[in-house]
């Protein structure tokens, strides 16, 4: 049961850890506000084992990040604000997970639906963004060209849409590594790995191909866009392999 004091916990943690991200560079002022309101219905209704998951992601994302980002800042195609990311950045990667939790709370009261179903998307919505960030960040730094994930013409490192195999790697690697998260956390047996790699892997490919597309062709689609549409998908991936 959802207390008061339980609630007074989550939001004094999230403000803890979105406090320190703060002073780490890791988030602006904005991202810190939209991380705390993405972070307090995860715990609230999810508990800390799913709040364990989102900072797992948001300190890997934070590592591919500021990784060699010097080299990525000579290429023209670093993050500005010294990888510092904010409310944009924040919601785009963290609003879908955080619906999940909700219904991961709710859906089995008021649906009778077996919660797996919604921990699995939560995992693979956090998949999606986490092996997207880091295919984005890592494949940067990749000596050859970027492919359109479309046509698999050579484009300019940082173009919408174009891919790597160093990102490609990083990006299978980093699902299965919240998958491995996930486990150690209690969350489910190792078929959860497998189920969240796959979903996150798939929906990083997905968020390559909405920014080949759709980012590309509409000015009004931007990249937050993006991410939130790929992690829609990436989390309803994640509860449909649930049934198989």
């Amino acid at each position: 049961m959802i207390t008061l004091e339980y609630m007074i916990y989550a939001t004094c943690f999230c403000l803890i850890f979105g406090g320190l991200s703060f002073k780490f560079r890791a988030v602006d002022l904005s991202g810190f506000i939209a991380g705390v309101f993405v972070g307090i219905p995860i715990i609230i209704f999810g508990g800390f084992k799913f709040f364990f998951i989102l900072a797992f992601f948001f300190i890997t994302a934070s590592i591919a990040t500021k990784f060699k980002y010097e080299e990525k800042s000579r290429k023209g195609v670093a993050e500005k604000n010294k990888g510092a990311r904010s409310y944009i950045n924040v919601l785009g990667n963290g609003i879908v997970a955080s619906f999940f939790a909700v219904l991961y709370y709710v859906g089995p009261i008021y649906f009778n639906l077996n919660s797996n179903i919604f921990l699995l998307g939560f995992l693979g919505a956090l998949a999606t963004a986490a092996a997207d960030t880091a295919g984005g960040e890592i494949g940067r730094l990749s000596h050859y060209k970027p492919r359109l994930i479309t046509n698999l013409k050579v484009v300019e490192t940082g173009s919408d849409g174009g891919v790597t195999l160093l990102g490609e790697l990083a990006e299978l690697i980093v699902a299965f590594l919240i998958g491995i998260a996930a486990y150690f956390a209690g969350l489910g047996d190792a078929r959860m790995i497998l189920i969240t790699g796959v979903a996150g892997f798939i929906g990083a490919n997905i968020d390559s191909i909405i920014g080949a597309t759709f980012e590309t062709w509409y000015d009004f689609f931007g990249n937050n866009h993006t991410n939130i549409t790929a992690t829609i998908a990436g989390g309803i991936l994640g509860s449909v392999l649930h049934f198989f």
